[in-house]
């Protein structure tokens, strides 16, 4: 039987999420070593589409193909074992559910409204825990698992290509994919799998100890130190010292300075010397800041490090404090603790905080894509929705 399969993330319970969802749908955010979409389409073998919210819709559309029925899926579901055998024992007309919220549904038709309905379908409860991203520290405290999930998804019935007899190798739970250069490097997999993407280049100096994963074309510069559960994405560059930690696509952390308990979204930096703090002196939970509310939250975590949305970026030197949340866009260049929450597209500098005009932004990341630099293809209308969206937020930081 065929089917397509539809991320949903049309809801208020998206915003818990930014400013990692601000210009992408849930579906299409980064834990372990894919992307949530990537992962299903890798899955079922079946083409992945977006019910999202509206500024985003039309560049992540929503397929209506021919098929036999739609496979929707809350985005923020992390797949496992469990789950796939759970959506495969359900039948169209059925939908899956854990502790009275819907988790995924097979159904011949999409609803109309944003708010799903599901009254016409019939009932089947889920009696296992699920992976759920609630709250932004979620992407990290997930990745392990993910890490796993994602190494066993990609390499299975596949043989991996031979590094460099050149390397320090502790286990073989590695898999190192076509092109990769490694050389004189590290490789611990005793407690956790290794896996290192295609291109990628490993420098010599380097030391990963699983759980890591290494994206398509990334770099690992002389020196890095890569503990259990980090994640780097593809065409990234990272170096220092990193520790359960998600760095995704077109971002870089290319110098010394310690990176622990974060995520950095696409196509950020980090300036040379930059560190964030992950645990507080008292030793008491962490708090980040909620967009959903405008207040802080209490993440219940003793250690919680940064969170930097897209495209945001810092200077040399920079210190990030526990549970900093960075938004998008937003540049960085203070000699102080910068500020927990610094809203989207923010400018802060020792003299001026202001906001980053967007003429400016945009000019920036098309020079950062004429010397390759990455790929920063981004819809303009969806940033200019951010931009505005996030104004208020701006005037009340440069007032304060």
């Amino acid at each position: 039987m065929s089917y397509s399969i539809v991320l949903y993330d049309n809801a208020e319970w998206r915003r818990q999420l930014l400013p990692f969802c601000a210009v992408r749908p849930v579906g299409n955010l980064r834990v372990g070593i894919c992307t949530i979409d990537e992962k299903w389409r890798r899955i079922f073998q079946s083409e992945v589409s977006y019910l999202t919210i509206d500024y985003l819709q039309a560049a992540f559309p929503l397929v209506t193909s021919d098929t036999s029925y739609k496979l929707v899926i809350k985005a923020t579901i992390l797949p496992s074992d469990h789950l796939l055998e759970a959506i495969d024992r359900i039948s169209v007309g059925e939908y899956l559910h854990h502790q009275g919220a819907w988790v995924a549904a097979k159904t011949e038709t999409l609803p109309s409204s944003s708010d799903f309905n599901f009254s016409d379908l019939k009932p089947v409860a889920v009696d296992f825990a699920l992976d759920e991203l609630q709250y932004p520290e979620d992407i990290y405290l997930h990745n392990k698992k993910q890490l796993l999930f994602d190494f066993n998804l990609l390499t299975k019935g596949r043989s991996s290509a031979k590094p460099s007899g050149n390397n320090m190798v502790f286990g073989d739970w590695i898999f190192v994919e076509e092109g990769a250069q490694v050389e004189g490097v590290s490789l611990n997999s005793l407690n956790g799998p290794i896996y290192i993407g295609r291109d990628a280049n490993l420098e010599e100096g380097s030391f990963l100890r699983g759980y890591v994963g290494i994206g398509d074309r990334a770099r690992v510069k002389m020196g890095a130190r890569l503990y259990e559960n980090v994640s780097i994405g593809p065409r990234s560059t990272i170096g220092g010292e990193v520790n359960n930690a998600v760095l995704w696509g077109n971002s870089a952390k290319g110098h010394d300075g310690y990176l622990g308990c974060s995520v950095i979204g696409e196509g950020c930096n980090l300036g040379a010397g930059t560190s964030n703090s992950n645990l507080k002196n008292t030793w008491s939970t962490v708090k980040l800041y909620d967009y959903f509310s405008g207040e802080m939250r209490d993440s219940k975590q003793l250690k919680c490090g940064l969170m930097m949305g897209d495209y945001a970026m810092s200077a040399i030197n920079s210190s990030f404090n526990t549970g900093t949340v960075i938004g998008v866009g937003a540049q960085i260049a203070l000699s102080k603790f910068i500020p927990k929450f610094v809203p989207d597209f923010s400018w802060l500098t020792d003299k001026t905080y202001s906001d980053y005009q967007l003429d400016r932004f945009f000019n920036m990341l098309q020079r950062k894509q004429d010397v390759g630099a990455g790929n920063h293809l981004l819809d303009q209308e969806i940033i200019k929705r951010v931009y505005k969206d996030t104004e208020t937020l701006r005037v009340q930081l440069i007032n304060h």
